[in-house]
C-alpha cells in the first residue's frame, strides 16, 4: 500500500514592518468602508475619521513633530531608598501647527515610559510603530547609547505622532503631555 503524503503548508506570515522598518497596516480597504464616498477608520475613542486619500484639500493638517532637546540624568532611589542608580531622562520638544502658529512644548520621559507605551499601543491597536531600541541592563549611562537611544525614541515618538488613530488615543495624548487647546483641536479634526 502506498501512503500518501499530505503536504504541510504554513499559514502565510503577515509583514509587520516595511523595508524601512515602518510598521505596514493591518487591515484590509473594505475594513475602511463605513458607508461613505471616503476612507475613514474607527479612532480609539469610536469616533470615525476620515483618511486622506493624497488629494489636495482645502484644509491643511496641522502637523505634529517632535524634536530631540537634550538629556538629564537623574539619581533614582530603589529598595527601599538604600541604594541609588543614575538614570537617563530623554527631553524633546514637541510642536503642533503651521508655521504661523506653532505651539511648543517639552516632554521628559525614561525608556521605561516609552516601553509602557509600546505596550499599551500595541495591546490596543496592534499597530507598532517602528521599534524602540533593545533593553540594557548594563552600561545605560554610556554617552553612546544613549544619543543612540535618544534618536531612535524620536524616530519612534514621532512615528506615533504622524498616526491619526493614535493621535486620537488616549494612551499618546497623555504620554506626550498634550496640552488642553492643542486636545481640544485635535479632538474637532477626528
Amino acid at each position: 500500500r502506498r501512503i500518501a503524503k499530505m503536504s504541510e503548508s504554513k499559514p502565510k506570515e503577515k509583514k509587520l514592518r516595511n523595508p524601512e522598518g515602518e510598521a505596514q497596516a493591518q487591515w484590509k480597504e473594505e475594513d475602511l468602508d463605513f458607508g461613505g464616498k471616503k476612507k475613514q477608520m474607527l479612532g480609539s475613542d469610536g469616533q470615525i475619521i476620515t483618511l486622506d486619500d493624497g488629494a489636495q484639500s482645502d484644509e491643511k493638517a496641522v502637523p505634529f513633530k517632535a524634536t530631540i532637546s537634550g538629556t538629564d540624568t537623574i539619581e533614582e532611589k530603589y529598595f527601599m531608598s538604600m541604594l541609588t542608580s543614575s538614570v537617563a531622562v530623554y527631553k524633546f520638544e514637541i510642536s503642533f501647527g503651521s508655521k504661523a502658529a506653532v505651539k511648543k512644548w517639552e516632554i521628559r520621559k525614561r525608556y521605561s515610559d516609552f516601553d509602557r507605551l509600546d505596550n499599551r499601543l500595541n495591546d490596543k491597536f496592534g499597530l507598532p510603530p517602528v521599534g524602540l531600541p533593545p533593553k540594557k541592563w548594563f552600561g545605560l549611562m554610556d554617552p553612546e547609547l544613549i544619543e543612540t537611544r535618544h534618536k531612535m525614541l524620536s524616530a519612534y515618538i514621532n512615528d506615533c505622532l504622524k498616526r491619526p488613530v493614535l493621535i486620537h488615543s488616549k494612551e499618546l495624548q497623555n504620554f506626550v503631555d498634550m496640552p488642553e487647546d492643542v486636545l481640544a483641536l485635535v479632538t474637532k479634526q477626528g
